[in-house]
């Protein structure tokens, strides 16, 4: 019988993902030259160069509980693949990542439903720190997403996201790759939201949400950077506004330096006991953990989860509510205000305005400033800015 479609499942149940792969590979001692063909710490290239590696961490995660797990694609953009000299291998790796998860997860349907999400992580190069275009970087990305597909994972999966401008790239991309596909392959968007409480480049949880759905992104969830107790505040942001599916994965605790070694100091019990209280408080559909955890830590949270409902409880109704609104590369605004009528200020646009144009050219950002800020005294609302000529 063929399995569900995933997000039906995720409606129907709260799901388990894996957890670290990346800690998992670093872990092993592994040679340069003949695992890792040259590219030192490149652990996208195991797909290829040890495919016995990548099949048992995903085993491990399996026999540990996970419902499913990710593929090891989450540096294996061309754009990312290209500082280690193999960009034109992309396609094949993801391809192969995709086969390899989707190999494991057919071996472990011992009655179960296996799913496979592809991994996009979010490179080296943010956009939005001028590292590189956005045109080149939605064609890398849609390149990944070609492999991802081709390999039959059942959602892509872009996860770590720091950049708005990296999201918008990286779901477009997907939606390319699918359509050429003629696939129905669900987006699914993580964040990271760091220790002072935005994304690195500036956006609060509320900027981020009204961005990805903006986007038609399917779930929104948070992962890395933290852990769980540091997600807790912008997770319930999420439930109490977030539309769509809900999901948390988060690192064992926050990176500590022992010994030289970075240590993740939440062991299993801890980590599920915070999930737990995600799982009944804030109607998360999927759980599952980042950087320090491993199958221990999906072995506490498949436990937990049994606990609430065998094999997997039902997700705990939420009642968000959304408010439409628009978001700069910082916050967002709603689009509501108590009069009927909404002003959009549309002088900064270099289409429409010389001057606005004239102070991009002579690079007068304090004249742009003051541009915007004059509209905003005027009774703007929000401003269209355009800066393409």
């Amino acid at each position: 019988m063929a399995r569900p479609h995933l997000l039906d499942a995720l409606r129907d149940k709260v799901l388990l993902c894996d957890g670290a792969m990346g800690t998992r590979t670093q872990a092993l001692t592994l040679d340069i030259e003949s695992d890792y063909w040259g590219c030192e710490n490149c652990t996208d290239v195991l797909t290829l160069s040890r495919p016995d590696l990548v099949r048992d961490i995903h085993r491990g995660y399996f026999e540990a509980g996970a419902d499913m797990v990710e593929t090891n694609t989450f540096g294996a953009s061309p754009v990312t693949l290209g500082e280690f000299g193999i960009a034109d291998k992309a396609f094949e790796i993801n391809k192969r990542a995709g086969e390899l998860a989707r190999e494991a997860a057919e071996r472990f349907a011992d009655g179960r439903d296996r799913w496979v999400l592809g991994s996009i992580g979010p490179g080296t190069k943010l956009p939005s720190l001028g590292a590189i275009g956005y045109d080149a970087l939605e064609a890398a990305l849609a390149e990944q997403c070609r492999g991802l597909v081709a390999g039959g994972v059942d959602a892509i999966l872009i996860e770590t996201c720091q950049d708005p401008l990296q999201i918008k790239a990286a779901v477009n991309g997907a939606k390319l790759a699918r359509a050429e596909a003629s696939a129905d392959t669900p987006v699914f968007v993580q964040v990271t939201v760091e220790t002072t409480g935005t994304l690195l480049v500036g956006p609060d949880i509320a900027a981020a949400a009204a961005i990805i759905h903006a986007l038609d992104a399917t779930l929104i969830g948070l992962n890395c950077a933290t852990g769980p107790q540091e997600m807790a505040e912008h997770l319930r942001v999420l439930s109490q506004t977030w539309p769509g599916l809900l999901s948390v994965q988060p690192n064992a605790g926050l990176p500590e330096l022992v010994d030289g070694h970075t240590h993740y100091p939440l062991g299993p019990a801890e980590l599920a006991s915070w999930l737990e209280r995600f799982v009944a408080e804030d109607g998360v559909n999927l759980i599952g953990g980042c950087c320090g955890t491993g199958p221990a830590h999906i072995a506490a949270l498949d436990a937990m989860l049994r606990r609430h409902g065998e094999p997997r409880p039902a997700p705990v109704p939420r009642r968000p509510v959304w408010v439409p609104s628009v978001a700069s590369l910082y916050q967002s605004v709603p689009l509501r205000q108590e009069n009927a009528f909404f002003a959009i200020g549309e002088r900064c646009n270099a289409n429409g305005s010389k001057k606005w144009r004239e102070l991009q050219e002579t690079g007068d950002w304090d004249g742009c400033v003051a541009m915007g800020r004059e509209q905003a005294g005027e009774g703007s609302h929000a401003l269209d800015v355009c800066t393409a000529f």
